[in-house]
């Protein structure tokens, strides 16, 4: 069955995909049946299909988590995006110097995903897990690639994104989200002040590709005493330094 240009069936296992990631745990026919709101025998079909291609497992217990196709099409992908390879020796380098976390993002349908990391040298666990999705509006590399990207492209996003307050520092007006992009486009780099998590500080810079567009951003994450310190503006520069380091490099 077709909506348009979207098949029905191949939409719902994508569905079942993001519903099974979500869970911290592998979830029966029944609880998936009642979170989607499709009849279990809908269900049923849709993940024995998709088991016979292993995208889909089942424990012990008969219930369903994501399969080992799925890691191996991450292995796949990742050892053929020239953006990882080029960008990690910039990153173990800026950890290693800084001894702050480092992160590598992409923007995917509204929200900022992890590809590549360096934790800090406490061993403190600070950068997102690679693979994690954050939100848009309130971390640097998500205001990033806010501000650098067309005014169209922007309007949908925004249209679409609920401006969640995850600490008191969080910006949840479009007015003054619109205002940050404005210095953010003139300043050339994006921070984060506490506003998606408290005590957490982080500044992102903007990776061009070959076309001029921003792809990715490079960022430093630490729990800085302040924004305006010596030791922020340090990591201001050294990530906008190398932000133009690998742009170049791509």
């Amino acid at each position: 069955m077709q909506d348009g240009k979207t098949i029905q069936s191949v939409s719902k296992a994508m569905k079942l995909l993001d519903l099974l990631a979500e869970s911290p745990q592998p979830m029966t026919l029944a609880e998936i049946s009642q979170k989607t709101g499709w009849p279990k025998s809908t269900v049923h079909g849709l993940l024995s299909t998709m088991r016979e291609f292993s995208v889909i497992a089942q424990d012990g217990e008969g219930r369903y988590m994501l399969g080992i196709r799925l890691f191996e099409y991450g292995c796949t992908l990742s050892s053929s995006w020239t953006i990882i390879e080029t960008a990690k020796p910039y990153i173990q380098h800026i950890s290693y110097t800084t001894g702050e976390a480092v992160f590598l993002s992409i923007l995917d349908r509204g929200e900022v995903i992890t590809l590549d990391r360096a934790d800090n040298r406490t061993g403190l666990w600070i950068s997102a897990e690679m693979g994690c999705r954050l939100p848009i509006h309130c971390t640097s590399q998500g205001k990033l690639f806010l501000a650098y990207m067309p005014e169209q492209d922007r309007k949908s996003i925004l249209k679409r994104t609920d401006l969640k307050p995850y600490t008191e520092h969080t910006i949840t007006t479009q007015a003054a989200l619109q205002r940050e992009l404005d210095e953010i486009r003139k300043r050339g780099y994006a921070t984060e002040n506490g506003e998606y998590k408290t005590g957490m500080r982080s500044v992102a810079a903007p990776i061009f590709d070959e076309n001029g567009d921003v792809r990715y951003a490079i960022g430093i994450i630490g729990m800085f005493r302040q924004i305006e310190s010596n030791q922020f503006n340090k990591a201001i520069a050294v990530v906008r330094e190398t932000a133009e380091k690998i742009s170049k490099a791509l």
